[in-house]
């Protein structure tokens, strides 16, 4: 797995203005953003990343969303 391209992407991801979080079942609030800096949320999403045998799926991990 390549997972220094991963972690390169989502950083751009969040100097473009995403924000990774997960989505829930509120209506009012379908996507809540992790409380995460991006040096936290690069670390988290490593950490849950590297366990596994296979890439992650969409959603696997985490959602983007631009907030």
């Amino acid at each position: 797995m390549q997972l220094g391209l991963l972690l390169r992407i989502v950083g751009d991801l969040y100097d473009a203005g995403a924000r990774a979080g997960d989505l829930t079942e509120s209506t009012n609030e379908p996507f809540l953003p992790w409380k995460a800096d991006k040096a936290e949320a690069l670390t988290r999403i490593a950490a849950e990343v590297e366990p596994h045998s296979r890439r992650p799926d969409s959603g696997d991990v985490c959602w983007f969303a631009v907030h």
